[in-house]
């Protein structure tokens, strides 16, 4: 799906006068430079808002971490509750790309610190949104300084940086735990 979508936002900017289109890139690559002031109250409501339904459903979240069977035994309707979850995340993903332009890896990353840091067996969505958002600020930060008077966008230290962490998540051998 990101193929075809930037397929279709490189033809959009391939039709465009330069200008235009120079003006578009640092959307392109995700940045958080030079945002609409009316962006931030439609984060904030958006993030409250869908923040509030995960948290509603986090216990359904721990319990999707069983197989199929077990979780439809405690009582969850296991296809209806992951189609709401994709719901919310595809909502909550448009509204973050909709202001920062598509910001890759921020999604991995801030998960998986929170998980890291979390002692809970339970899915920590308030930490993993807070790790999430020190990725955005500390990627925006190092994007602004390690190459001043250069601004490198956030999309591209995010890549540069979650590149490298992917590959060591895949690779690492998996946690054994009680």
């Amino acid at each position: 799906m990101g193929a075809v979508f930037g397929a279709v936002t490189q033809l959009l900017l391939a039709r465009v006068a330069i200008d235009t289109a120079n003006a578009a890139y640092p959307w392109t690559v995700g940045t958080l430079n030079a945002r609409p002031a009316g962006a931030v109250p439609l984060l904030a409501a958006g993030l409250a808002l869908g923040l509030g339904l995960a948290l509603a459903g986090a216990r359904s979240l721990s319990l999707l971490r069983f197989h199929d069977g077990v979780a439809s035994g405690l009582g969850i309707a296991v296809t209806s509750r992951r189609v709401h979850i994709l719901m919310l995340a595809v909502v909550l993903t448009a509204l973050a790309v909709a202001v920062a332009g598509p910001v890759g890896m921020v999604g991995l990353i801030g998960p998986e610190i929170a998980r890291g840091l979390s002692r809970s067996r339970h899915v920590p969505i308030i930490a993993a949104a807070l790790s999430g958002a020190l990725v955005m600020v500390l990627a925006d930060l190092a994007g602004r300084c390690l190459l001043a008077p250069i601004e490198v966008p956030v999309g591209i230290v995010t890549a540069v940086v979650g590149g490298p962490w992917l590959l060591w998540l895949l690779m690492r051998p998996q946690r054994r735990g009680p």
